[in-house]
């Protein structure tokens, strides 16, 4: 019989109760969390660049990846 052997990751541990803390901070409102991430960032000085969005034109084929 296979068994899974866990063990302790501090650092995902980390990652996880700073999770927790933001959920309950925002009430697990994502746009709020964005909002105020994009503040926070603002305010450090860091420049907001976004990706232009892809809009394929008519009968133009979009390709699809696949995991």
């Amino acid at each position: 019989m296979n068994t899974t052997q866990t063990w302790d990751d501090p650092i995902l541990a980390e990652i996880y109760a700073i999770r927790e803390r933001l959920v309950e901070q925002y009430q697990n409102d994502l746009i709020a969390y964005s909002q105020a991430a994009e503040t926070h960032c603002r305010t450090l000085g860091l420049k907001i660049v976004e990706s232009p969005r892809f809009v394929p034109r008519a009968g133009q084929p979009v390709e699809v990846e696949h995991a």
